[in-house]
């Protein structure tokens, strides 16, 4: 029982702050801070919103509604916004706190509803329920003769004098003279309204809590709002209803939401908010005259029509523009949300894409690939022909007479993913060498289904070789046919291509081919999300024992590292870490000391570290940049490459400066790399030494020394200019 109200009590906690940092689409602890601080410059509004949220959560709660989206402060948020209205409207009294409770429980319903209709279409419900909530609330609040309206805001400077004398109200008129540009007065006016603030210290210090959360959103605000001020200027429309009723906020949010938020920041986030702001301009202006009518204020309406009819456009697009990209893993901050797309672009495939390898094991060589010179033209452009070859280049021995004197002929050809088998032709002889069967152009073939338009096809099989029929389900890997010389083959090869349709000679699909390694001027270097070219020399990556159960990390499973005489506590001592999934089955490690995550993905061959959460000062934190990429296969002398995001590696004044040019260029870089260097394997057991590095600058370099024996990743080696470790596992 204590456990149980331990968890609630953590989860109304986290849901009451974040419910405060949501309205700016953030979870950042601090700013929630500061907003709940801004809140109670009006204690009435303050109590009125933080009461709502309070209300909203725990009926969320005892509907049983998933601890989630409680603890994220969806369910809160707009329960926040209808309070805030609410006190600041009405006087408190008995009738103030029923209708608080009422707001709340019916705002909470509304949040319910809209969410489940718009989360079919993957949309955000941003404050639509917060419109209706306070609308009906005021359209009902004229019947309710218990429920006074406040004067607070009328008689400010009597309500000043009443607090501090006219000291107080020479103080307040100083501050105010500090800012004499009405623009900016109207800046700060406008995102103090947000929270129902209409003072410029609110505005203050929402930007500055703005500012400190994230320079991309701070930056989008101003950007927003000038915009919208200048072209109210420039159409001869009515600027002083901007100044009177402070709806400016529709713009500094717009901006926000369409420039760096469930858009990731670029040049052309911001060059559609020159067009989508105008749009908000006009429908808010149209608005306001429709609703005059009623006596009601617009309030967010403007800025939930544009936000989500544009994101309901982009996502009915025919394909995913390469400029405008909406956020897929929301990290609730643009800088994170564009450095972790910047980074991973080709790092892996999206959840929505499917992993598709290549459909042959060793070493084979492209003597075709895309826009080939012989075949592979037009609507059949993107597919590779695989062959293979000896050591100085021939692809057969002997005279190369008969089919059987190539390398490649006979070769097993295996499912390049999961999936179930759409069609397949056989019987099909082969040709004598130099011929072609034009009449049956893709000799025997079979088409692998992988996903509702995803479809593989391998062509030229030698007849009778085929292993599956038409329904069977395959696995990645499965041995499918053998490689022969059907259809329009002069000499032995391997046809493949991806394509939408699940017939044999379908159109084909530019679709990267994942986890290979290309092996040029005896070097090798890995693969993951890429299009094979011609005469490219690729091999298929296969897993070694010994670092496929160092890196097989299940949920339950326990790693312990030991660091013995160290100087710094927090690093000298134990440190646990425990595989964990979350909500959506992402694993991770936590960090039992100090409750650091560090979320990652394994492939079936490459363990990737996907983020990290929590302080540096966690071991973990540095088992995430040593490990961040790996191949679980050995390969002597290998190089893996890759980037980390900025903000995992550098802080301060430069990442700072960096932030704000984040959405234009991205100078700051942290190259990853990991070598392969030696593996001694005996009767009793394998040992292995990797090494990694990330340079930072020419002169500051991080260095891991790692060791992987029996079945763990026995220990690791740190070194940096101020810092050096060695961690010792003692537990696995």
């Amino acid at each position: 029982m204590k456990e149980d109200l331990k968890d609630i009590v953590n989860i109304q906690g986290e849901g009451f702050l974040n419910s405060y940092s949501q309205i700016f689409f953030s979870d950042n602890r601090w700013l929630a801070f500061l907003l709940l601080l801004v809140s109670f410059l009006d204690p009435y509004a303050g109590t009125g919103g933080a009461l709502s949220v309070i209300i909203s959560n725990l009926a969320a709660q005892s509907l049983g509604f998933h601890s989630f989206y409680i603890r994220k402060g969806y369910y809160g948020y707009n329960s926040l916004l209808v309070g805030l209205g609410f006190g600041l409207t009405f006087n408190l009294g008995a009738a103030w706190f029923l209708l608080i409770f009422v707001a709340a429980l019916l705002t909470l319903l509304f949040t319910i509803a809209i969410q489940g209709f718009l989360f079919k279409y993957s949309l955000p419900y941003l404050s639509i329920p917060f419109l209706l909530g306070i609308w009906i609330v005021l359209l009902a609040s004229g019947e309710f003769s218990a429920l006074g309206l406040s004067e607070r805001g009328v008689y400010t400077f009597n309500e000043l004098f009443a607090i501090g004398g006219k000291s107080l109200i020479d103080g307040v008129e100083w501050f105010d003279s500090l800012i004499g540009s009405q623009c900016i007065r109207t800046y700060l006016y406008s995102m103090g309204a947000i929270f129902f603030q209409y003072n410029l210290l609110a505005g203050i210090l929402i930007a500055a809590g703005l500012l400190i959360y994230s320079r991309i959103a701070f930056t989008l605000s101003i950007f927003g709002f000038s915009l919208a001020w200048y072209f109210y200027e420039f159409i001869g429309a009515d600027i002083s209803v901007l100044g009177y009723s402070y709806i400016g906020f529709n713009y500094i949010l717009t901006s926000i939401a369409l420039g760096g938020f469930f858009i990731i920041p670029s040049r052309w986030s911001y060059l559609w908010l020159l067009w989508l702001l105008p749009l908000v301009i006009v429908v808010t202006v149209s608005l306001q005259q429709l609703f005059a009518v009623f006596r009601l204020g617009v309030y967010a309406l403007p800025f939930n029509i544009v936000v989500i009819t544009f994101l309901y456009v982009l996502k009915i697009r025919g394909k995913p523009g390469q400029r405008l990209v909406e956020t897929k893993i929301q990290h609730f901050s643009p800088e994170k949300n564009l450095y972790y797309q910047q980074v991973t672009n080709d790092r892996f495939f999206s959840a929505e894409e499917v992993p598709v390898s290549l459909p042959v094991m060793g070493e084979w060589t492209i003597s075709q690939g895309y826009h080939g010179e012989h075949t592979h033209k037009g609507e059949w452009a993107h597919a590779i022909d695989l062959i293979m070859t000896g050591s100085g280049g021939e692809q057969f021995r002997g005279e190369g007479f008969i089919p059987r004197d190539y390398y490649c002929y006979e070769k097993p050809v295996a499912a390049p993913a999961d999936g179930t088998v759409a069609d397949l032709t056989d019987g099909i002889p082969d040709n004598l060498i130099g011929e072609n069967n034009i009449r049956q152009n893709w000799g025997n073939s079979i088409v692998i289904r992988h996903g509702e338009h995803l479809f593989s096809q391998v062509s030229h099989l030698k007849p009778g070789s085929i292993k599956v029929k038409k329904g069977d389900p395959v696995k990645k890997g499965d041995i499918i046919g053998l490689c022969g010389n059907s259809g329009r083959s002069p000499y032995p090869h391997l046809h493949f291509q991806l394509q939408k349709t699940p017939h044999i000679g379908s159109k084909t699909l530019h679709y990267p081919l994942s986890n290979y390694l290309m092996k040029k001027n005896g070097k090798m270097s890995l693969k993951t999300h890429s299009v094979p070219q011609k005469d490219e020399k690729i091999i298929t990556t296969q897993n070694h024992p010994l670092f496929e159960k160092a890196f097989h990390f299940l949920p339950g499973r326990k790693l312990r590292y030991e660091i013995s005489d160290h100087p710094l506590k927090w690093l000298k001592g134990s440190h646990t870490w425990e595989v964990k999934t979350d909500e959506y089955n992402n694993s991770y490690f936590e960090c039992l000391r100090t409750g650091a995550v560090a979320y990652f993905y394994n492939n079936g061959n490459i363990h990737y570290f996907t983020n990290f959460i929590g302080t540096r000062k966690s071991l973990l934190y540095y088992f995430y940049l040593g490990f961040y990429k790996v191949l679980t296969g050995y390969y002597h002398d290998l190089t893996i490459d890759d980037n980390l995001p900025p903000d995992k590696v550098y802080g301060g004044i430069r990442l700072l400066l960096q932030d704000f040019a984040a959405p234009f260029c991205i100078y700051m870089k942290a190259p990853y790399k990991l070598s392969y260097l030696l593996l001694d394997e005996d009767f009793y057991e394998a040992k292995a030494s990797v090494k990694a590095s990330i340079s930072k600058s020419k002169k500051e370099r991080l260095e891991f020394d790692i060791q992987l024996s029996g079945q763990c990743i026995s220990e690791f080696h740190f070194r940096q200019k101020n810092l050096e470790f060695k961690a010792l596992c003692t537990e696995s």
